[in-house]
């Protein structure tokens, strides 16, 4: 423990020597300003895709499940609107906890030449409309803060192989194991507290601190890992900036499905980020979701990219004779 720790405050003082520390700092209080005095509350209202179960009416726009289990759970996670046909002809429209004009707006667009009779549903009483510059606190604690790691991490790993600092260490009993805990948990802690003071100053306190820090810690833990064994690879700066920033943007891409949450393909919700980002949404603004699935993945993630961490960096990086 006591050479983890030594490892650990080893790296601290290299970041504070480190120029892209504090420009990553920097960008992190420039979010903070933008999230709060740049972005606009409101954006023109969005499209909603609309699910139907046991009725016709709007079937031509509309796509249809195969039970009214699956068109409530649909609505509830993804934030669509769903129709749901009742025995007696009228027809309950299902929102996940839109503001009241919202729903009206869309009944009025559906249903203005129509006599048949409406009834409204919320399925998350709880929710409120969030606004728009609050909804993107997710997007940017998932793509600055929970990235650190794989950003810092790469930059200390290739500072160590120019320095010829990896090759005392292949020489010292330091073990694969202590030199991957230490870089990753110290990543770990600062991303913890980036990502607290993102959502302090954008959203309040009204969240739960304990299931928000675990999730920050683990989830900058998988990128860590992550860039660890990605950056073992390279030899110099500027190959691997290109490489990383390739990686990175397709990181990013569940930001689509966060945007337009009837798209989630499988390929999509294979990134990582994909159940990050709903997961800070779900903690953040209490949507009512469960979040045992959330832990399972992380956690399998966590597993996965240890091991493969693991196998890459006492391979190729801290192996003898290399």
């Amino acid at each position: 423990m006591s050479g983890i720790l030594a490892l650990g405050i080893q790296d601290f003082k290299r970041l504070m020597t480190n120029a892209l520390f504090w420009v990553i700092t920097a960008t992190l209080v420039l979010i903070i300003v933008l999230i709060n005095l740049a972005l606009p509350k409101n954006i023109s209202e969005e499209d909603y895709h609309i699910l139907i179960y046991q009725t016709d009416h709007y079937a031509d726009q509309a796509i249809s499940v195969s039970s009214e289990e699956e068109l409530r759970q649909k609505v509830k996670e993804n934030g669509t609107i769903g129709l749901l046909g009742n025995d007696d002809g009228s027809i309950t429209v299902l929102n996940p906890g839109l503001s009241e004009k919202t729903v009206h707006a869309i009944i009025t667009m559906l249903y203005r030449s129509s006599n048949i009779d409406i009834n409204i549903e919320r399925l998350n009483e709880s929710n409120k409309t969030i606004p728009f510059n609050k909804r993107m606190t997710p997007v940017f604690i998932c793509f600055e803060a929970l990235i650190i790691g794989f950003i810092l991490g790469g930059v200390l790993l290739l500072s160590e192989k120019e320095e010829g600092t990896i090759r005392a260490m292949r020489i010292a009993p330091i073990g694969v194991d202590k030199y991957l805990i230490s870089k990753t948990g110290l990543f770990s802690i600062i991303a913890v507290l980036y990502s607290f003071l993102m959502a302090l100053f954008c959203i309040g306190f009204n969240f739960p601190v304990l299931s928000f820090a675990l999730l920050s810690f683990f989830g900058a833990a998988i990128f860590s890992l992550i860039g660890l064994a990605f950056t073992t690879f390279f030899k110099d700066m500027s190959s691997w900036f290109f490489s990383m920033a390739l990686l990175l943007s397709i990181n990013m891409l569940p930001v689509v499905a966060y945007s337009e949450p009837s798209f989630s393909p499988l390929w999509l919700r294979v990134i990582p980020s994909y159940s990050m980002i709903f997961a800070y949404e779900n903690i953040l603004f209490g949507m009512g979701r469960s979040l045992i699935p959330v832990v399972f993945t992380v956690a399998g993630w966590c597993i996965g990219a240890y091991l493969v961490s693991r196998f890459v960096v006492g391979r190729y990086l801290l192996a003898e004779g290399r």
